[in-house]
């Protein structure tokens, strides 16, 4: 047997075993907002969503409070890495609850626009509905 020492071995990864992960439609054609949506004085939630045609392809829902003078991130729902999840985080900013699955949304397929459409619609109503349990698990730590 030859010694392949001095040759270059090749160090390819094999693709076989990266699993796809859902991405949504770039932007263009997508096309991206942003927007606030005030609950008091101090607190908001900021929606980022991207829209194709005519569905919600993409979102992060963020609960943000003002606290002597500087913003804090209190809760999110998004959806990233192929997964809508849920972050409750504390005061000291550690992840409550860490990625909480809510759904999990296929690479490809005629569902996965459908799932990530519905998704956003429930985060935004959940949101909505626990921003005050929200702020006060972000101000005790639990």
């Amino acid at each position: 047997m030859a010694n392949n020492s001095g040759k270059r071995r090749s160090r390819l990864v094999d693709m076989v075993t990266i699993p796809k992960q859902y991405k949504p439609p770039a932007c263009p054609p997508a096309v991206e907002m942003n927007f606030p949506l005030e609950l008091t004085e101090t607190d908001h939630l900021h929606v980022r969503q991207v829209l194709y045609r005519d569905r919600v392809v993409d979102f992060a829902i963020m609960q943000l409070t003002w606290e002597d003078g500087t913003r804090h991130e209190v809760a999110r729902i998004d959806c990233c890495h192929s997964v809508i999840h849920r972050h409750q985080f504390a005061k000291d900013g550690r992840d409550l609850d860490g990625h909480l699955e809510i759904k999990v949304i296929p690479p490809d397929g005629g569902d996965r626009w459908n799932i990530v459409h519905a998704g956003y619609f429930e985060a935004l109503s959940v949101m909505q509905e626990e921003w005050a349990d929200n702020l006060r698990r972000w101000r005790d730590g639990q």
